[in-house]
């Protein structure tokens, strides 16, 4: 389910390369800093990333997930700190408990 989870977060990071000049892409690595100290993502590319990645994945994933609840956003450095984070957020979340 992991290596499913980051194959989607990279057509996530796809889709949000299409709205951004060349030199702001991100990149499909998962130690890449998104948001927080060294984050290429300002609130607005935040936004945009957790509405992308709640869309994608309900599709892709079969599941909704949550990303904008008190729980997230309270830890927003820690989660999306860099794809890795988010995905291991992602996957515990799909895990231990219903986000729909």
């Amino acid at each position: 389910m992991h290596a499913k989870i980051t194959q989607m977060l990279f057509r996530v990071v796809d889709e949000l390369n299409l709205l951004r000049p060349t030199h702001e892409h991100l990149t499909k690595d998962l130690e890449a800093p998104l948001a927080g100290d060294g984050g290429r993502l300002d609130s607005a590319g935040l936004i945009n990333l957790i509405a992308v990645t709640e869309q994608t994945a309900a599709a892709e994933l079969g599941r909704p997930i949550l990303l904008t609840d008190d729980d997230t956003l309270s830890q927003v450095d820690q989660v999306f700190r860099n794809l890795g984070t988010l995905a291991d957020y992602i996957h515990l979340r799909l895990n231990g408990k219903n986000d729909g």
